[in-house]
């Protein structure tokens, strides 16, 4: 199944955009996890990891997306940068 990334984004805005306590106090919860989604994996509407399993990337394309998200979030921005950069090169060199 191919996903159109504009409507799924448009989607995703709805759905965070709709005024559902039960699921505002499922993110609240998730915020406050240490283990499952700390807070510097929670900095906007969208968590890495669903748009990582949404999207089906796999672990290099993924991990890169993942480094991306949460580099400005980081004692050491360029360090993640680095990683997602080494993350791609190494997938190109699999493919």
């Amino acid at each position: 199944m191919k996903i159109n990334k504009e409507e799924w984004i448009e989607g995703i805005q709805e759905y965070w955009s709709a005024p559902d306590p039960a699921r505002r106090k499922r993110r609240k919860r998730r915020r406050d996890n240490k283990v499952d989604h700390p807070s510097h994996y929670n900095k906007g509407k969208y968590e890495a990891i669903e748009v990582i399993e949404d999207w089906q990337l796999g672990f290099h394309c993924g991990s890169a997306i993942k480094y991306i998200a949460r580099h400005k979030h980081k004692e050491d921005p360029k360090q993640d940068i680095e990683k997602a950069i080494w993350c791609l090169q190494r997938y190109l060199e699999k493919m």
